[in-house]
């Protein structure tokens, strides 16, 4: 669903992920895109990912930073990395605030994750 009333362009929607019902919430404000994922109704990790571009290099580096949370999960970071990979590819420059409070961190619930909040955008 598209909330047109909010001043910024937003995606809310729920899916349920390996069993679990997973609220998403995508906003895409003029200096980031911040996703928020939660399976326990509230915001969990929050993650920060960049794609930076070094004159003369061939290629984008990107950066992922635990700001809150867990710092000892690392699918949480792949998860962050591969999405902000997939929004760069897409055309999106911003950088890329992303929140999981999960349950279920196996590597098919990130899989999810990344695949509808693609199918969802905001940028």
């Amino acid at each position: 669903m598209t909330e047109a009333s909010f001043p910024v362009p937003t995606q809310h929607f729920a899916a349920v992920l390996e069993g679990e019902h997973t609220e998403f919430l995508i906003t895409g404000y003029d200096n980031r895109v911040m996703v928020m994922v939660t399976q326990l109704g509230r915001v969990g990790t929050v993650l920060q990912a960049k794609c930076e571009s070094s004159p003369g290099s061939s290629g984008e580096s990107y950066t992922v930073s635990s700001l809150l949370g867990r710092r000892d999960e690392p699918l949480l970071e792949i998860c962050a990395r591969r999405m902000m990979e997939l929004l760069t590819d897409s055309g999106c420059r911003r950088p890329l605030l992303l929140t999981l409070g999960l349950k279920n961190h196996s590597m098919g619930t990130m899989k999810s994750i990344i695949e509808l909040v693609l199918k969802h955008p905001v940028w």
